[in-house]
């Protein structure tokens, strides 16, 4: 059975840009899902929805997996999040964790200056910009700390380009460049050249290799800058 951290590496790298504000909602093809396999056997799914907002834009991600041993659910990991963001920036951010019947909340709300993080550990105050474990924005290629949704902890992290793979992404493969997480969160993950997220692997601490294999990865959704 994976140890209760098993997520805990896969949502630690936040991918999050803005879109232009507008009232429609975004086209359901800019919307994500991925087929969470443990040592190529599905266990789950993750999906991230992104939806227009008055001042911005609405992201919502979810991420179910049930581990079954001889038919019997072993492990079950529930996780939710919902996060608003205005000119690139988040400005409040909502997460809830079910980690095999272990129950955490994370918030975050734009204090002025500053993004006060309220998780299990009390508050924190993270600088403005910071990006969280939804992992579907580019931006966040340079940056040197990422929100854990997790845990409410500030992880200080590097990424390196790699190379490039041909990823598959539901009915067709698509080049992409492959980037290595380091530093309190370690991963591997996959961006095409516009931009979208197209794959996540790492390693569980039971030695087991978990992969998010994209089954939707949004056509062509717009992507703006990295907030300076």
């Amino acid at each position: 059975m994976p140890p209760p951290a098993l997520l805990r590496h896969a949502l630690a790298a936040a991918l999050l840009a803005a879109f232009p504000a507008q009232s429609a909602p975004l086209p359901a093809e800019n919307d994500y899902r991925f087929e969470i396999r443990r040592d190529g056997a599905p266990v789950g799914e993750h999906r991230v929805t992104l939806r227009r907002a008055a001042n911005g834009v609405e992201a919502a991600a979810t991420s179910q997996i049930v581990v079954r041993l001889l038919g019997i659910p072993v492990y079950r990991f529930d996780y939710r999040s919902t996060s608003q963001w205005t000119n690139g920036r988040m400005t409040a951010l909502d997460s809830r964790t079910d980690d095999d019947g272990t129950v955490t909340s994370v918030s975050a709300r734009a204090e002025g200056q500053s993004l006060l993080v309220t998780g299990p550990d009390g508050v924190v105050k993270a600088p403005p910009g910071l990006f969280p474990t939804d992992h579907w924005n580019p931006g966040v290629i340079g940056a040197s700390e990422v929100l854990n949704t997790i845990t409410g902890k500030i992880n200080r992290v590097t990424m390196t380009a790699q190379g490039r793979d041909s990823v598959p992404t539901g009915a067709q493969s698509r080049p992409s460049t492959r980037y290595a997480y380091d530093g309190e969160m370690r991963a591997t993950v996959w961006y095409d050249d516009a931009g979208h997220w197209t794959g996540l692997r790492f390693a569980a601490s039971d030695g087991s290799s978990i992969d998010y294999v994209c089954q939707r990865c949004g056509p062509d959704p717009e992507v703006s800058e990295r907030p300076q």
